[in-house]
């Protein structure tokens, strides 16, 4: 089955070059001038059970910017694991770390060659492989540790094991972007309340409870001395 990538950029002329050069390609293309429109266009790709492959994501736009949908996606379990790929005008090193420190799988300053384009994304659905899920997209799992998505319950070894909101999320998102480390800033933002008064020390203290009530997954749950966590199989 071809990979499917969905490209958002407010210019019709650059999202109508590169949907012919990715379609020559092989790739299914979709297309949206907004992130407004993208998200639309992911609502109805997750009720039929086909999210995009790829995102290539362009960040000045108007209504919401690419960082800030790219923020969105990171933060919800269905779309996470979705490779971003910003392809922007916005060329100085921080915007290149603010684009990876929201996840981006990697980072293209315009003007680009289109040769250029299509080999990093050939790349990038290269390296990025999803998490096990089951027919219906409904599950993450590793061997027997497995979350299901509709229910937000937890099974190991087909025992339920009770894990609490933040627990069941801080989990989901590690799991569905296996071997990506996490900083524990960026945990903290996507798991935990906004409003919420909390430290980087909160993140050690709830993955050692993980740990406890996955056992013996829990080794899974690997630290990264001054990074943060990440999940690895």
């Amino acid at each position: 089955m071809p990979y499917r990538i969905l490209i958002v950029d407010d210019e019709a002329d650059i999202c109508q070059i590169l949907r012919f050069n990715l379609e020559t390609e092989g790739y299914v293309v979709q297309t949206a001038e907004s992130a407004e429109e993208a998200q639309r266009q992911l609502s109805c790709a997750t009720a039929q059970g086909q999210l995009p492959d790829l995102i290539l994501l362009d960040v000045m736009m108007p209504g919401k910017s690419g960082f800030e949908w790219a923020a969105v996606l990171k933060a919800h379990v269905e779309t996470a694991a979705i490779p971003v790929v910003f392809c922007t005008a916005k060329g100085t090193e921080h915007d290149t770390l603010t684009g990876f420190g929201l996840g981006s799988d990697d980072y293209i300053v315009k003007p680009f060659r289109i040769s250029e384009v299509l080999a990093r994304v050939k790349a990038v659905l290269r390296r990025c492989r999803p998490a096990p899920q089951s027919e219906g997209g409904q599950t993450l799992g590793h061997e027997g540790l497995v979350l299901d998505i509709q229910s937000k319950g937890c099974t190991v070894d087909g025992q339920t094991v009770f894990l609490s909101k933040t627990e069941w999320e801080l989990l989901a998102l590690l799991m569905v972007k296996p071997g990506h480390v996490f900083t524990r800033e960026a945990l903290l933002q996507r798991v935990w309340p906004k409003d919420s008064l909390t430290l980087e020390r909160t993140v050690d203290v709830a993955v050692a409870r993980l740990r406890k009530k996955i056992d013996p997954y829990g080794a899974c749950l690997r630290a990264r001395f001054g990074y943060g966590y990440s999940f690895n199989p």
